[in-house]
């Protein structure tokens, strides 16, 4: 995430005046120390000097205020800093969650085509098991005939039986022909499966 920092001076005043108002407590504090316990003035030798409370309470009543103003000013580029790095976070996922709706979508549409393709491959081998039962049945129906034809005569059972091989040669055929499309129509919906 590379955002970039603005109002760069108000964080070098922030900066400035919290450098300021330390000094300005540490002078305070210092000087009222020194002159609480010093004996700069005469007639006050005891040690204790009461004229010592006017720096510190100067340097409280000035050192706390440019502090605090400081700490406000560097806090408040923060905030703006933090809330355009927020702002950005939030468009990365915004267009991230846009991408993923776009890819459910395509495999939704995909597996919709990939249903399609595998009903219509279900329904070719349906029909190839219904051609294939509609061979049989003019076979066994020859082979039947075949064994009443070969009670009655060699010959004529010779020419049915011929009869029924040619049909049974049709009818694989077509059950064959209907295996190879159903089998081409599987084949075709596995690459688009794997694509999805």
């Amino acid at each position: 995430m590379n955002v970039p920092r603005r109002y760069g001076g108000l964080r070098v005043l922030g900066t400035v005046l919290i450098v300021v108002g330390i000094i300005v407590l540490a002078i305070g504090l210092i000087g009222g120390l020194v002159l609480l316990t010093g004996n700069f003035w005469p007639g006050y030798n005891q040690g204790f000097n009461m004229v010592g409370w006017g720096p510190v309470l100067l340097g409280l009543a000035n050192g706390i205020p440019l502090l605090a103003f400081g700490a406000l000013l560097r806090l408040l580029t923060d905030v703006e800093y933090n809330s355009r790095a927020a702002m950005q976070v939030a468009e990365q996922s915004r267009k991230s969650a846009e991408a993923a709706v776009k890819n459910s979508e395509m495999l939704m549409k995909n597996t919709e085509t990939l249903m399609r393709n595998t009903e219509l491959a279900v329904r070719n081998t349906e029909t190839a098991l219904k051609s294939a039962g509609a061979a049989l049945a003019p076979a066994a129906a020859a082979v039947s005939g075949a064994t009443e034809a070969a009670k009655t005569g060699a010959e004529s059972a010779v020419s049915v039986a011929s009869a029924a091989a040619k049909d049974v040669a049709e009818a694989a055929k077509d059950v064959a022909s209907a295996a190879s499309q159903a089998a081409s129509n599987v084949a075709s919906s596995l690459p688009k499966l794997g694509n999805s």
